[in-house]
């Protein structure tokens, strides 16, 4: 079949022009979007009295970049399909040499901001803040920060060697690398993969991480998957209509505690007199008390919520509310297409390789209807509506997965240790949160060759 751009359908005294800017407009629109969206998280969610600007930037840079690796898998695939996207309006050649350069910058860049750029920032921000006119103290904090961070990177890097030894296609032993010089040297080559620019040691490194990002994907991807829809098709109230239902309710508490009053006359001072009141009357005045005590501290903080919380993402979420409905059946459609091809895929691969255990259970050919599969593989006709639609199964994965971490917490071994709240978080939660998402984003990747074998094959 003729794979057509969506130019290709323009009017003729057009097409030349928006051949040649049309691809660049919408990666950088993409850029663009990403930024914000990443800009408007970290505002959302971080203490404004604890924010920095190194968490800021580390923060932005963390999810575009994360988001990012996912989101060239379609530009590689129509590189290879249809060969060189050329602009010749800008001069410009993309070629599968420059895709596979910039798979290796962005996820290099990765491994860069997650090891060294992320920790630095998180320690810089676990410092005691310094005074405003003392540069003495200022410097004693980025250098703890950088101290910590160096032995955060030497305990990584000293557990990435231990684990290239056993990288597949390592042939050189560390006992040949202690008795010469020229075999120590030979064997770090080897060890770093120097003859193909480390692309073995880096993919394996990668591997490593997304090893890390399946449990994460296992914990809170699949929870907001399968969530989310219902979050939104059930509903809830917002703060301010359960701000309304607790005043409603105090207001009734304090009626029945009136009427109460009401039914014994009070001493010369104006107080009640306990002594002559019925015991179930004053058992019930003291629960009345509690009551009306625990709803008073639920509405302040439920007035801090509405306070804090006044930016443009609740009032955004409010104008969507009358079609809560719709959105929910959306989101439910995606988790199912999402689960039913990888469900679909799985069993083909268990029931039909021919190879099994031994090559990973790859296919030759599928032989089970995939539903992403057939939807990826008619979109891609028309570039760049498939890296549209791509573009909104990955956002959709990273906003369930966002909503599993809010409502789970970020935890380790099952023990909270970071929570999300609006206007409320630190912004070490933010950047641990970072690393979690880059960890499950790079298990993304491996997930969209299950999810759409044929499309990415």
């Amino acid at each position: 079949e003729l794979h057509l751009p969506l130019w290709a359908v323009l009017p003729k005294h057009r097409w030349k022009v928006m051949a040649g800017l049309y691809p660049w407009l919408v990666l950088a629109a993409a850029m663009l979007g990403l930024v914000l969206l990443s800009y408007i998280i970290y505002h959302y969610f971080v203490d404004p009295e604890k924010s920095y600007f190194l968490a800021m930037v580390t923060v932005i840079l963390s999810l575009t970049v994360g988001i990012l690796c996912t989101l060239i898998i379609p530009v590689d695939i129509y590189v290879i399909s249809e060969g060189n996207i050329t602009s010749e309006s800008l001069h410009v050649t993309i070629s599968q040499d420059h895709v596979r350069d910039a798979y290796l910058v962005l996820f290099s860049s990765l491994l860069f901001i997650a090891f060294f750029l992320v920790p630095y920032a998180y320690f810089y921000g676990e410092e005691k803040p310094p005074l405003r006119d003392d540069p003495f103290l200022e410097k004693s904090q980025c250098w703890n920060a950088m101290r910590s961070t160096g032995f955060f990177v030497a305990f990584v890097v000293a557990l990435l060697i231990i684990s290239l030894n056993f990288r597949p296609g390592h042939k050189e032993s560390l006992d040949r690398a202690l008795q010469s010089e020229e075999s120590a040297v030979r064997w770090l080559n080897d060890l770093l993969d120097v003859q193909h620019r480390g692309l073995n040691a880096i993919s394996f490194a990668i591997a490593c991480l997304t090893l890390a990002g399946v449990l994460g994907w296992a914990m809170y991807t699949a929870y907001g998957l399968a969530a989310m829809p219902f979050d939104w098709i059930r509903g809830k109230q917002t703060p301010s209509e359960q701000r309304h239902d607790v005043e409603t309710s105090i207001a009734s508490i304090r009626d029945r505690y009136r009427s109460i009053q009401s039914r014994y006359s009070a001493r010369e001072d104006g107080s009640l007199d306990l002594s002559r009141m019925k015991a179930a009357d004053r058992r019930e005045l003291s629960r009345l008390q509690r009551e009306h005590k625990n709803l008073m501290q639920h509405n302040y903080r439920l007035q801090e919520v509405e306070h804090r919380a006044g930016t443009c993402i609740p009032q955004l979420l409010r104008c969507l509310i009358p079609f809560r409905l719709l959105i929910g059946a959306v989101m439910m459609s995606l988790s199912l297409l999402v689960v039913f091809s990888l469900l679909l895929t799985l069993v083909d691969r268990w029931l039909h390789s021919p190879c099994g255990w031994s090559c990973g259970y790859t296919l030759q050919e599928r032989r089970i209807y995939n539903p992403a599969d057939e939807v990826y593989l008619r979109l891609s006709r028309v570039f760049p509506v498939d890296f549209v639609f791509l573009s909104l199964i990955v956002l959709y994965i990273f906003a369930a997965t966002l909503f599993g971490i809010i409502a789970l917490d970020i935890r380790l071994l099952c023990i909270s240790v970071y929570t999300l709240r609006a206007r409320k978080s630190a912004p070490q939660a933010l950047l641990v949160m970072c690393n979690t998402m880059a960890y499950i984003l790079l298990a993304l990747c491996v997930a969209l060759l299950t999810i759409a074998p044929d499309y990415t094959a």
